[in-house]
């Protein structure tokens, strides 16, 4: 039987952690500091979107055992800030490439085409908000 990689959530947000100088102890804190509280929830976004084998559950044990609807907010609140948020797209654009260049052989091809449709799915959601975002100017 063929031996599949998958990316985990805890290397995810071990990823993100160091980006910021945080290992995963802090990450997983109960710290809601800001410098702490945007990278963990970016770490729940790219777990959620490079992941799609793990459960918001899931994640939420790992940062600490949140709930899953405090996963899901902080899935939400990176959504809504990725078309107004160069840092943020960025930080998640650079995750992305980060876990898409380093993955070995043998891949799991399953995964691949998800992670794929899920950047598709996050490109049409930017420019979804973009476009509200345009349209709340104009009506302002």
């Amino acid at each position: 039987m063929m031996h599949i990689n998958r990316i985990s959530a805890r290397s995810v947000i071990e990823h993100v952690g160091a980006r910021h100088g945080l290992d995963f102890a802090v990450m997983a804190g109960v710290n809601r500091a800001y410098r702490i509280a945007r990278p963990r929830q970016v770490a729940m976004y790219c777990a959620h979107t490079l992941c799609p084998h793990v459960s918001s559950a899931m994640i939420g044990r790992l940062l600490g055992g949140r709930d899953h609807t405090t996963i899901l907010h902080g899935i939400r609140k990176i959504e809504s800030l990725l078309p107004v948020d160069d840092a943020i797209r960025a930080e998640v654009a650079e995750v992305v490439a980060h876990f898409r260049l380093s993955s070995t052989e043998p891949r799991d091809l399953m995964l691949s085409a998800q992670i794929d449709a899920a950047s598709k799915h996050l490109e049409a959601l930017i420019n979804e908000a973009r476009v509200r975002v345009d349209r709340a100017r104009l009506a302002a």
